[in-house]
C-alpha cells in the first residue's frame, strides 16, 4: 500500500510539473487532469496544495501564451482551490502575490470567450471571500470595480436562455461588489463609482430572480456595514421596488419566502438600525423576528433547490443570521427586550446543542463547529448584557451547561466567546450567588487565565471580575485555587487587555475584605506596583489601580499604613495631591473619584493621619477644587473628603488646622452657593448640609465615613 501511495504521489507531482511544459496539449492536459481531481475533494486540494500547484497554475494564468481552453481550466482550479476551507485563504493569498486576481480581471474584457468569463468571474466570487486576496491584490480592485460595475449597470432581463446566463453573470458582478467592501475604504471606493443606484434598482426585479435579490442585498449590507455615512446615503434613495427607499425594501424582504432574501434584507435593516437610519418600531416587529426564525431553522428553507450544497448553505445562513441578531442587538436594552420575546435565547441555546450534537457525528466538522459556537455565544451574551430577565432565560435554557463545556474546548475563538457569554450572565448578583457556583463555572475559568491565547486570557479575566465581588460565594474558592499569583503574573502579561482585566480583577478581591485576605492581596501584586500603576499612562490601568488603593484604604487602619509604608508619607501625599488635581474630565473622571475616596478613607482612619493630609495644602487645594464640580460623583467624593479634613477639632492631632485652612480657602462660601442653587443635585445637596455643619462657628462633631 505504501509503493501505491506514492506512486500516486508521484503521478500528481508529474501533472504539476507538466504545467510548464512547451507543449500547449501536455499543458491542457495536466489542467483537466488536476481539475477534475480538486473539484468536491478536500484531500486532493491539501495534496497539490502540498506539490505548489498554486506556483504553476499562477504561471499559467499569467501568461501570454496561455490558450483559452487552458486557461478556463487553470481558472476553474483557481476557483475550487479558493473555496477549500482549510486551505481556501493560503490559496488564496498565494494566488493573489502572483497576480492572478489581476489576470482574471483581464479575461473579463469585452471579446472574451464567454465560458472564460463566466469561469473568471466564478473564480474571482471565490477568491474575495478571502481578505488575503485583497491585502495581496496588487490593485486590481480597481479595474475589477470598473468591470463588474458595467455588468450592473448594463442590467440583465428577459426568459430567454441568454437572458438567464445575463441574470446569472449580473449576480455574480454584485456579490463581487459585496466581496470588495471588506473595509470602510473600499466601501467608499466602491460607493463612489455610483454603483448604490444601480443596485437599489435590482430591488424592484420580480420575486421569480431571488438569487439576484439575495445577492443585491448582501451587496447593500456589505457597503453599509458601520459606515453612517452610506446608511445615510442609502436611506435617502428611492425606489426598491415597494416604494419608501431602501429602508423600506429591507423591512418588507425580511418577511420574503427566501431564507437569504430575508437575511441579508436583515443584514441591512440592522445596519440601517445600528446608524439611526430606521426606525426602532420596524426593527423590533419585523427584523429581529424574522432573524429569530432563521436562528431557529435556517437549512430547509436555505436548501431549497440547492442540490448537493443545501446543507452548507442553510448552516451558513443559520450562523449570519445569529451574527446579525448579536450584531442588531448591541448597547440597545429596547431590542434585545424584542429579541428575548422573539424566543433568540431558546433559539440561541438551541442551536448551541444542535452544534455539539453535529460535532460529535460520524461526519463532524470541527472547523464549522466553532464557527457555530462563536457565533452562538457571542450572540447570547449580547441579547442577556443589559436586562435581568434576560440573563434568568438563558440560565433557565441551560446556557451555563454549555459554557462549562466550551471553556475546556480545543479552539480558543469558542473558549473567548463562552468566557464573554459567561461574563454577561453572571452580571446578576442573584445568578452570582446561585446558579454560577452549581454550574461548576470557576475552575475552569481560573484555569483559562494560564492560556496559550491572551484573547482568552483577557475574557476569563473579565468574566472573574464578576465573580470576585464581595456579594459572590466563590471568591474564597477562588483564592484556595490559587487565584492570586496567577493574577499577579498576569500584571506583566504583554496584552494590554490582559494586565487590565487582571487588575480589575485584583480591585474587586479587595472590596469589603478582612484584613487578612488584603494583607494576602497586597503582599502577592505588591503595594509599590499598584502606585507605579496608578501613575502610569494606560488611562484604564490607572483607573483600576486607584480604584483597587482606595479598596486597600477602605475601613482599614492597616491598608491605609500599608499605603504610606510603600513610598513614605512625603511622597504618598504627593502623589494623592497629583492624582486629586487630575482634570475633571469624562476621559479621567473614574480615576478622579477614586483618589478623592481613597484621600477620603487615609483621612478617616486616624487623627495622625488627618493631621498629615490636612497639613498638605496642595492635596487640600485640589480637593477643594472639586467641590463645585458638574459632576455630582465628583462633588460628592470631594465634599466627603471636605467633611472629613474638618472633622477634627481643636483638640486632635492635627489642632484644628484642617478646618483653619478649609476656611481661608473659602469653602463655607462656596458651600453656601452650592445651598442657594435650586438645580443642585440631591445627593451633592445632602453631602453640602453635611459639610455645612463644620462651617457654623461650633465645634464640628464626628462626621466621617470610609468609602
Amino acid at each position: 500500500m505504501a509503493d501505491t501511495a506514492a506512486a500516486s504521489g508521484a503521478e500528481h507531482s508529474n501533472y504539476v510539473a507538466q504545467l510548464g511544459s512547451s507543449d500547449p496539449e501536455e499543458v491542457y492536459g495536466a489542467l483537466r487532469t488536476i481539475k477534475n481531481s480538486v473539484i468536491g475533494s478536500s484531500t486532493k486540494k491539501a495534496l497539490y496544495m502540498r506539490l505548489d500547484v498554486v506556483a504553476a497554475v499562477s504561471a499559467v494564468l499569467t501568461s501570454a501564451q496561455t490558450s483559452v481552453a487552458s486557461r478556463i481550466q487553470a481558472t476553474a482550479i483557481v476557483g475550487s482551490l479558493a473555496r477549500s476551507r482549510s486551505a481556501g485563504a493560503a490559496a488564496a493569498g498565494g494566488l493573489a502575490a502572483r497576480g492572478v486576481v489581476a489576470a482574471l480581471v483581464r479575461q473579463l474584457s469585452a471579446g472574451t470567450d464567454a465560458r472564460l468569463v463566466e469561469a473568471s468571474e466564478r473564480a474571482l466570487h471565490a477568491l474575495l471571500a478571502h481578505s488575503e486576496t485583497l491585502a495581496a491584490g496588487g490593485g486590481a480592485e480597481d479595474a475589477l470595480v470598473a468591470q463588474v460595475l458595467g455588468i450592473i449597470g448594463g442590467g440583465a432581463g428577459g426568459d430567454s436562455q441568454a437572458g438567464a446566463r445575463a441574470v446569472i453573470r449580473l449576480e455574480l458582478a454584485v456579490l463581487i461588489v459585496a466581496r470588495l467592501c471588506v473595509s470602510e475604504a473600499r466601501q467608499y471606493m466602491v460607493a463612489n463609482t455610483g454603483v448604490i443606484d444601480a443596485l437599489v434598482r435590482q430591488l424592484g426585479r420580480s420575486p421569480a430572480h431571488v438569487r439576484l435579490q439575495a445577492a443585491t442585498l448582501q451587496a447593500l449590507a456589505a457597503l453599509s456595514y458601520e459606515n453612517a455615512e452610506i446608511c445615510a446615503a442609502l436611506a435617502e434613495v428611492g425606489g426598491g421596488g415597494g416604494g419608501g427607499g431602501v429602508a423600506a425594501a429591507a423591512v418588507r424582504l425580511a418577511r420574503a419566502d427566501d431564507a437569504l432574501v430575508r437575511l441579508h434584507a436583515c443584514r441591512v435593516a440592522a445596519n440601517l438600525s445600528r446608524m439611526r437610519a430606521l426606525a426602532a418600531g420596524d426593527v423590533q416587529a419585523v427584523v429581529v423576528p424574522a432573524l429569530v426564525r432563521l436562528v431557529r431553522a435556517p437549512a430547509a428553507a436555505a436548501a431549497a433547490g440547492a442540490g448537493a450544497a443545501g446543507a452548507d448553505v442553510g448552516a451558513d445562513v443559520g450562523v449570519e443570521a445569529v451574527q446579525a441578531l448579536g450584531y442588531v442587538c448591541h448597547e440597545d436594552a429596547d431590542v434585545q427586550a424584542a429579541a428575548r420575546a422573539a424566543g433568540a435565547i431558546d433559539a440561541l441555546v438551541g442551536r448551541l446543542a444542535a452544534a455539539w450534537a453535529a460535532a460529535q457525528g460520524d461526519f463532524g466538522d470541527a472547523a464549522r463547529f466553532a464557527r457555530e459556537a462563536r457565533a452562538a455565544f457571542l450572540a447570547l451574551g449580547t441579547v442577556v448584557s443589559t436586562n435581568e430577565e434576560s440573563r434568568r432565560a438563558a440560565v433557565d435554557a441551560g446556557a451555563f451547561a454549555h459554557i462549562v463545556r466550551a471553556l475546556g474546548h480545543g479552539d480558543a475563538g469558542v473558549r473567548a466567546a463562552a468566557c464573554l457569554c459567561a461574563r454577561y450572565i453572571v452580571r446578576s448578583v442573584a445568578i452570582c450567588r446561585t446558579h454560577a457556583a452549581d454550574a461548576g463555572l470557576l475552575r475552569p475559568l481560573v484555569g483559562l487565565l494560564r492560556d496559550a491565547s491572551s484573547d482568552v486570557q483577557a475574557t476569563a479575566a473579565a468574566t472573574l471580575v464578576n465573580l470576585l465581588s464581595d456579594f459572590s460565594p466563590l471568591r474564597a474558592d477562588a483564592l484556595r485555587l490559587g487565584l492570586l499569583p496567577t493574577l499577579a503574573a498576569l500584571l506583566d502579561a504583554a496584552a494590554p487587555a490582559v494586565r487590565r482585566n487582571a487588575l480589575w480583577a485584583v480591585r474587586n478581591l479587595l472590596v469589603n475584605v478582612d484584613d487578612a485576605t488584603r494583607a494576602a492581596v497586597v503582599e502577592a501584586v505588591g503595594m509599590a506596583r499598584l502606585l507605579a500603576l496608578s501613575e502610569g499612562a494606560d488611562a484604564a490601568m490607572r483607573e483600576h489601580a486607584v480604584g483597587a488603593l482606595r479598596n486597600v484604604a477602605a475601613d482599614s487602619a492597616a491598608g491605609c499604613d500599608a499605603v504610606f509604608a510603600a513610598r513614605g508619607p512625603a511622597a504618598t501625599l504627593a502623589l494623592l495631591a497629583a492624582l486629586a488635581a487630575r482634570p475633571d474630565a469624562p476621559a479621567d473622571r473614574a480615576v478622579l473619584v477614586h483618589a478623592l475616596y481613597l484621600a477620603n478613607n487615609i483621612v478617616v482612619r486616624s487623627d495622625a493621619h488627618r493631621a498629615a493630609v490636612a497639613a498638605h495644602v496642595p492635596l487640600v487645594q485640589a480637593v477643594v477644587a472639586h467641590v463645585a464640580s458638574r459632576a455630582p460623583e465628583v462633588a460628592v467624593a470631594a465634599l466627603w473628603c471636605v467633611s472629613s479634613v474638618a472633622a477634627g477639632g481643636a483638640g486632635d492631632a492635627g489642632g484644628g488646622a484642617g478646618l483653619r485652612l478649609l476656611r481661608r480657602l473659602g469653602v463655607a462660601q462656596v458651600l453656601a452657593r452650592l445651598l442657594a442653587d435650586p438645580a443642585l443635585p440631591l445627593e451633592v445637596q445632602d453631602r453640602v448640609k453635611g459639610c455645612m455643619d463644620y462651617f457654623g462657628g461650633a465645634e464640628p462633631g464626628p462626621d466621617a465615613a470610609s468609602a
